[in-house]
């Protein structure tokens, strides 16, 4: 019988995967101990990846050239199968991600060792943070502002900067758009999304549990709510500018549907 090394060898790497999964699978939770999270957001348009200028046809007949998505993420809760939480510290808890500063990931530190089930997240601002007042912020503040993400400290942050050119059939001619989600003084639009986890968050000392997200720009225009960026001209008919207004309730609906959790990484590494 002619001997293989190369299949004895891979044998020998399948079995030691078994192992290693299986021993992390099993690995009990030592009380009074920490690890990380890592949240990796992958920005993507209705199931494809999002390349800043590229072009993407949605469902409400209009061509879009994405060059600008940065959103707010923040007021992170973990929860296990018995219900139980752990609210992130307020004050650390308002991350950027920015698909144009290749900002993918928001990293929580020292959370209690345990097995997590569901995540919440908001996305923006709360209105108690923001009440908080601009001392006790201005770190986080001169961090948005530099990714695009305020307006004046008395109109707050945008939770999402949504920004390029568009054509349609009724405007063949490239228009420029753009979206800034945020609260103002009638509305507040900040939301919050709960989702369950496909597998298990193992947090562990030691290593990292890697949550990662499918984040779908399309639906924030085309989600539950049907947004044409070319009823929201100006005056002059040269761009689209949505900021406020029943259009901005209908996006903040949208962005519900805007997140979902792909998979889960459990160990040292966070392959993504």
């Amino acid at each position: 019988m002619k001997f293989n090394i190369n299949k004895l060898a891979a044998m020998i790497a399948f079995a030691s995967c078994l192992t290693a999964c299986s021993s992390d699978d099993s690995s009990p939770v030592a009380e009074g101990t920490s690890g990380e999270v890592e949240l990796y957001f992958d920005n993507g348009v209705a199931g494809d990846a999002l390349l800043l200028g590229s072009s993407y046809t949605n469902g409400n007949g209009e061509s879009l050239a994405i060059n600008r998505l940065n959103y707010i993420v923040s007021n992170m809760v973990l929860i296990k199968a018995d219900g139980s939480e752990y609210v992130y510290p307020k004050e650390e808890s308002y991350f950027v991600i920015s698909a144009e500063g290749n900002l993918k990931s928001a990293m929580l530190e020292n959370i209690p060792a345990g097995d997590y089930t569901k995540i919440r997240l908001g996305l923006g601002v709360d209105k108690q943070r923001y009440l908080q007042g601009e001392t006790a912020q201005q770190s986080f503040w001169d961090l948005a502002a530099g990714y695009e993400m305020t307006w004046t400290w008395s109109t707050g942050y945008k939770f999402i900067n949504f920004e390029g050119t568009f054509t349609s059939a009724q405007y063949p001619q490239e228009k420029i758009f753009q979206v800034h989600q945020g609260s103002n003084t009638s509305t507040d639009n900040y939301r919050e999304i709960t989702l369950s986890l496909p597998t298990t968050a193992r947090v562990r000392q030691g290593e990292l549990a890697s949550i990662h997200f499918k984040v779908d720009a399309n639906a924030i225009l085309d989600g539950i709510n049907k947004i044409k960026l070319g009823e929201n001209m100006n005056q002059a008919g040269t761009a689209s500018s949505i900021m406020g207004g029943e259009n901005l309730i209908k996006i903040a609906e949208n962005t519900l549907q805007m997140f979902a959790v792909d998979h889960v990484h459990n160990g040292a590494g966070s392959p993504h």
